[in-house]
């Protein structure tokens, strides 16, 4: 494959796979990376999709919800992203409506709205109650902010496309501070030692694990839409 035409940004190593996936093996250009959950890493690697002549950039993968309507599953197509410093990057029109007109073909819901992209992680529902407050946004990850930043830098289309994980009102154990290697892989062994010093956080840890199988699940539907997915700007 040549150059790509549109970046793809990840969180995790999974969330990779999935997009990997929806490309599958027609040589779509497009290509994927992951940013280990790290927002430093996003901007990284998305100045390199810049550097290498990319058309457009996006953002995918999972997300915590912020506004307690949102459940666990819930397909989000981000009109905005809004940065801890209250900065606002507007996803490409475009893009938004051709995916837009695509899900509702295939009768895929999903929501639209503001989406936060912060540089730390947001475990508990009190402070999601606050951020949603505050911000108005349906919900948070930790790539979206910076994949936009660099998008508008560069004057390229972004489009951020996520799936709730964890609802509003889910409180996270704290050992998902250290679960995501820099490769964006779970760091097992770590998480194996956090649930061995501290066996109460098993019930939320695996709660969040079938949470994020689901939004995982959701996003793998997208293969009906891909074309608009990765082209529709």
């Amino acid at each position: 494959m040549g150059a790509p035409r549109v970046g793809v940004v990840t969180g995790l190593a999974s969330e990779a796979v999935v997009a990997t996936a929806l490309v599958g093996d027609d040589d779509l250009p497009v290509r994927i990376v992951c940013a280990g959950a790290s927002n430093a890493r996003a901007a990284l690697l998305a100045r390199q999709f810049v550097d290498a002549g990319v058309e457009a950039l996006l953002s995918f993968g999972i997300a915590g919800a912020l506004d307690p309507a949102l459940a666990n599953g819930t397909l989000l197509v981000a009109k905005a992203v809004v940065t801890d410093e209250g900065e606002s990057y507007t996803c490409d029109r475009d893009w938004q409506e051709a995916l837009r007109g695509a899900l509702a073909e295939t009768r895929q819901p999903c929501r639209q709205g503001a989406i936060l992209g912060s540089s730390r992680l947001w475990r508990e529902p009190g402070d999601k109650s606050a951020l949603f407050a505050r911000m108005g946004c349906l919900a948070v990850d930790m790539e979206s902010g910076a994949v936009a930043a660099i998008a508008a830098e560069a004057g390229l289309p972004f489009l951020a496309v996520r799936a709730v994980a964890d609802r509003a009102q889910d409180a996270l154990p704290p050992l998902v501070e250290d679960a995501v290697k820099p490769d964006g892989m779970p760091a097992v062994w770590r998480t194996l030692g956090a649930l061995l010093w501290h066996p109460a956080q098993l019930p939320a840890t695996l709660r969040l694990a079938r949470q994020s199988e689901r939004a995982l699940a959701r996003l793998r539907r997208l293969e009906a839409v891909r074309n608009e997915l990765f082209g529709g700007f």
